[in-house]
């Protein structure tokens, strides 16, 4: 059992609040981060140079190209093609495409792809988003496709394409077993046949085909190729609570048939659905994190400059350690999302660590997000300042499984 004690000073205009996080102290905060390793394997938070300039690009890109169009993408629906074109020329789908299908065939550790999906998320969880779906779905089928599909679908994202296969992994349902899904396959046939209902289907309509998580009699999860225009498939327009800067569908499928073939990776093909559903976790929790951290640098000047009987509240002990709450609880989110990520780097068991970051990132990023709108009092409610869009967008950590992956 390793226990790493921190102390950290949070400065504010005219007070600073000094943290010393000490077990069982009750006259200053306590955080005691206990890491449980059983393995002989520690992780490096510090970024490579490559990584660090990449972060710095897609952090700058975040702030420059993403955040100003936030509003705008919500009150179309949709990011505009202008922006789309922007995050294309990022080529950060091509990465892990092989060369073979138009690809650049550069292999990303799981640290650096979560480090750049935490940088995007800094702009918007929806735009980020709109890139990190074709980034999931491409890295699936290259990892898992058959050479007929990898042919057929990956050299559409080679040529420009980003939405032509659309990613329906979320549920319509709570599910008691997060590997079930809601749509059903029965494999017992020469054909297969599909049934059940997907939700928070992005850029549904723009799609030619769909990537469907279905489950067989025997409880095992496999993906499944469905054309568009498949008999019995059925697509409807949603709007969610948050994410109305990305279109989002839901599919309904009603008896539809396809060949064996259409199984991702062939017929006898069998998917890891757990490492695939533990690596979205972790990449929709480095997005958490990046949406915490615009929160917390939105909070914190606003608190300085926010005056009340002529002082900043920041000199409020009640504003200040709410504050404090917030880096704590951020901090503690990156350690959780880099141990994860680097876990699985080095070929480690990741699934505990995945999981319990996506229930800490899912919990504690719709308190930042409510903390964040609360800071801001009466302001925090209104559109004039981004904090009650990204709470929002907080709320669907917890809910979508597939938004991104690592």
């Amino acid at each position: 059992m390793q226990i790493l004690y921190f102390r950290i000073t949070l400065s504010v205009k005219h007070s600073s609040v000094n943290i010393y996080l000490l077990q069982k102290s009750i006259d200053e905060l306590t955080l005691i981060i206990m890491q449980d390793y059983k393995t002989e394997h520690p992780f490096d938070i510090a970024m490579s140079e490559e990584q660090q300039m990449t972060w710095d690009m897609l952090r700058k890109f975040a702030e420059t190209e993403i955040r100003p169009c936030a509003r705008d993408a919500e009150a179309e629906g949709r990011p505009s093609d202008e922006l789309l074109r922007k995050m294309k020329d990022l080529d950060l789908i091509s990465l892990g495409i092989p060369e073979a299908y138009g690809g650049m065939e550069i292999a990303q550790d799981a640290t650096s792809q979560a480090l750049a999906l935490e940088a995007l998320a800094y702009g918007d969880l929806s735009l980020a988003m709109s890139l990190s779906l074709p980034m999931l779905t491409a890295k699936i089928i290259a990892e898992h496709g058959s050479e007929e599909q990898k042919k057929e679908l990956l050299k559409q994202y080679s040529d420009g394409s980003l939405f032509h296969v659309g990613l329906g992994i979320n549920n319509s349902t709570i599910m008691g077993d997060a590997l079930h899904s809601s749509v059903s396959v029965d494999e017992s046939g020469e054909e297969l046949i599909l049934n059940g209902i997907k939700t928070g289907i992005a850029f549904a309509e723009e799609a030619t085909s769909f990537l469907i998580s279905a489950t067989n009699d025997s409880g095992e999860s496999n993906l499944y190729v469905v054309d568009k225009e498949t008999e019995g498939l059925e697509i409807i327009s949603k709007e969610f609570m948050g994410l109305k800067g990305l279109p989002l569908s839901e599919i309904k499928l009603a008896n539809c048939k396809i060949q064996a073939s259409q199984k991702l990776g062939g017929h006898n093909y069998s998917i890891n659905f757990q490492e695939l559903l533990d690596s979205s976790r972790i990449g929709m929790s480095a997005m958490a994190l990046g949406v915490c951290q615009a929160v917390l640098d939105y909070v914190v000047p606003y608190t300085n400059e926010r005056v009340a009987f002529d002082e900043p509240i920041s000199n409020r002990q009640s504003v200040a350690f709410l504050v404090a709450d917030m880096a704590i609880e951020i901090e503690a989110m990156r350690l959780m999302v880099y141990k994860a990520a680097a876990l699985k780097d080095i070929g480690a068991d990741f699934h505990k660590q995945a999981s319990l970051t996506h229930r800490f990132a899912a919990h504690h990023g719709m308190k930042i997000g409510t903390d964040g709108v609360q800071l801001l009092g009466g302001h925090g409610f209104t559109h004039e300042h981004p904090v009650e869009l990204w709470y929002r967008n907080l709320r669907a950590i917890g809910i979508f499984e597939g938004g991104a992956g690592v």
